[in-house]
């Protein structure tokens, strides 16, 4: 191998791991000490869900950014923090979880959500694909 395309290679797989460190510290630098979440157009403050509310959160053990949903807010995508990002939730309402699959064609799949469902740790399954939540599948 010649000098100079091992020093590419060697630059380009150190840039590509500060660019990785970049992208996995940028979060949490991002998030703020008491974050605030959304219900419908207004923001509350975390720990603040109202009744019936299914609320989502970007960590496991209900911590980081959040969002909460209520079913008469009927079908709406979830913010762009959360997008793929559910690390846990708890549900004080029925709902259904949302993952839109645009490959070969647009179809969904769903996960049906029940009244006093919860999970401290969603990021490893259906929390890692969440696009959208609905009163119903």
């Amino acid at each position: 191998m010649k000098a100079t395309t091992c020093g590419r290679r060697i630059g380009a797989a150190t840039g590509v791991a500060g660019l990785a460190m970049v992208v996995l510290t940028a979060p949490a630098l991002a998030a703020p000490a008491a974050a605030a979440h959304v219900r419908g157009p207004a923001v509350v403050q975390a720990g603040k869900a109202g009744a019936g509310d299914i609320c989502l959160y970007s960590r496991r053990d209900y911590k980081g950014a959040s969002w909460c949903w209520n079913p008469g807010n009927g079908y709406v995508d979830v913010p762009p923090a959360l997008h793929d990002n559910v690390g846990s939730f708890q549900a004080d309402a029925d709902g259904c979880f949302i993952n839109w699959i645009n490959v070969p064609e647009n179809r969904k799949e769903t996960r049906v959500v029940r009244k006093g469902d919860y999970r401290r740790v969603y990021d490893n399954d259906f929390g890692g694909k969440i696009d959208a939540v609905a009163p119903s599948c």
